[in-house]
This record gives C-alpha cells, sequence and structure tokens, in this order.
C-alpha cells in the first residue's frame, strides 16, 4: 500500500472516530435533555397538583367562612331580638351572668364602648340601664362592684398575694384607687379586711395570680 493509501485511511479513521465521538456526545446530550425535560413535566405536574390542592383548600375555607358567618349572623339577630325585648331587670340579671362569665370588669381600661362591643349591646341601651337604676348610679359604680366583690374574696382565698396583685387582678387600675374603693364601701383598708377575716381562714398553698 502507498503512502497515498495510508493517508486516506487515516483520514477515513479519524473521520470515523470523529463521527462515532460526535454521535457519542449527541446521543449524551439528548439523553440528559430527555431527563431534563422529564424532570420539567414532572415539576410543572406537581405545581398543578400543588395549584389544584389550594384551589380546593380556599373553595372549603371560604365555604367554611360563609357558613360561619351565617350562623354568627343568625346568632347575632337571635341576640338582637332576646336582650330588645327584655326588661331593665331582666337585662341587668342577664348582663351580670355574662361579666362574670367573661370577667370583662377586670379590665381597668373598659370603657362603655368597648363593654357593649363585647356584650352585643348598643352604648345607648347600656347607659339608658343605669339612667334610673335604684342599686348603681352610674356604670362606673356596676364595675367598680364587681371588683369590689372579686377582689374581697381574693383577699380572702389568697392570702400570700400581695394588695397591688389583688387589686390588679380584679381591675383596679392602682392600690390607691382599690384601697379608696374598699374603704369607701366597708369603712377599712384592703389590708384590714384580710386580717379580720384571717381567723375564719385556713389558709391554703401559696398560688399567684391568674391570668385570663
Amino acid at each position: 500500500m502507498t503512502g497515498a493509501h495510508l493517508l486516506i485511511v487515516a483520514i477515513i479513521i479519524v473521520f470515523v472516530i470523529a463521527f462515532i465521538i460526535t454521535m457519542v456526545v449527541m446521543n449524551a446530550n439528548a439523553k440528559k435533555l430527555i431527563s431534563t425535560n422529564k424532570e420539567l413535566v414532572e415539576s410543572q405536574n406537581a405545581l398543578l397538583e400543588q395549584n389544584r390542592m389550594l384551589t380546593e383548600q380556599l373553595r372549603q375555607n371560604t365555604s367554611d367562612e360563609v357558613t360561619l358567618l351565617r350562623k354568627q349572623t343568625h346568632q347575632y339577630r337571635e341576640h338582637i331580638e332576646l336582650t330588645a325585648n327584655m326588661t331593665d331587670e331582666e337585662l341587668l340579671a342577664w348582663m351580670d351572668q355574662k361579666m362574670d362569665e367573661t370577667r370583662l370588669f377586670t379590665d381597668s381600661d373598659l370603657t362603655l364602648k368597648s363593654m357593649a362591643k363585647a356584650l352585643g349591646l348598643t352604648q345607648r341601651r347600656i347607659s339608658d340601664l343605669f339612667k334610673n337604676n335604684e342599686k348603681y348610679v352610674s356604670l362606673g359604680d356596676y364595675l367598680n362592684e364587681k371588683r369590689f366583690l372579686l377582689a374581697c374574696r381574693l383577699l380572702r382565698e389568697e392570702p400570700y398575694w400581695t394588695i397591688e396583685a389583688v387589686g390588679a387582678e380584679a381591675g383596679f387600675g392602682g392600690r390607691r384607687t382599690f384601697q379608696t374603693e374598699v374603704k369607701r364601701r366597708l369603712g377599712i383598708t384592703p389590708q384590714q379586711y384580710r386580717q379580720s377575716m384571717e381567723s375564719n381562714f385556713v389558709p391554703q398553698k401559696q398560688t399567684e395570680p391568674l391570668s385570663d
């Protein structure tokens, strides 16, 4: 075989090798592209499924919220009808029960507005309730009595609490306000009241003021 023939054969071999390498590379790239596309399809399907689930959850939540809103509206209407037909005496008894259940009066910052909102009453209805009331001269007088009664119970039942802690737990804004109210109603200070109860009280295990 002449040199020219050898050169041609070498060129053909090089060409074949290059072709094979090119095909191998292209095949590898094709496989990689197919794998990438598969991953993209799977990710897209996962996103679609997640979107479907979120949409379904949103629909369910919206349905639940509408149902709850309708229930609350119905209860509010019944509440309005119930309280609207009450006499002042019945309303005061009902309000007493609600105040004891929720202990609204222990909020020293309680206002007529916030109280009316919490009880589902109008401010005017509450104000009118105390205008001609024989027992309470005002809403403030009513709230202070609720706080006073709770404070007296705490003074008896929680001998390890400080006077400040008892006053704060009952809803009085400060020690001086608490002392003034107790002295106005009993003629003695909270400490003196507690001491007067000691002979009839067996101290229990020390506790801390409760937080609602």
